[in-house]
């Protein structure tokens, strides 16, 4: 079977993005530096902003993994034809790189937030 790429790049990454976000969705993942929002240095000093930080995030990488199964089932329609299926992987890349700006945008502005409510910045 010829063009079938996008099926797969998409479909593994969705399970990547689901496998990896609901972990941090469930509040499974303690504070750490390896794995997890760390955006602000009191997130690992404040378990609070640790666990909703990362429990929103974890729940926006999951969404963002069911949106690449999407893809990686429209993209079934395209098995066989090359030139759709880079469409379809352009497509892929254009979203996830929307998607991770965004989330660097809201994680950072939901670490200042947080940590301006709780007094520990200025």
């Amino acid at each position: 079977m010829e063009g079938f790429l996008s099926v797969l790049v998409s479909g593994v990454t969705g399970l990547l993005f689901i496998g990896l976000g609901l972990p941090l969705a469930n509040g499974k993942v303690p504070p750490n530096r390896w794995y997890g929002y760390r955006v602000s240095r009191y997130q690992l000093e404040d378990d609070d902003m640790w666990y909703e930080i990362n429990k929103k995030g974890g729940v926006h990488f999951v969404l963002a993994g069911v949106g690449c199964l999407v893809l990686a089932t429209v993209s079934i329609l395209f098995i066989g034809n090359p030139k759709m299926q880079v469409v379809m992987l352009t497509l892929l890349t254009v979203l996830l790189l929307a998607y991770i700006a965004y989330e660097i945008r809201w994680s950072v502005r939901a670490a200042r937030r947080m940590a301006r409510d709780k007094g520990l910045s200025g």
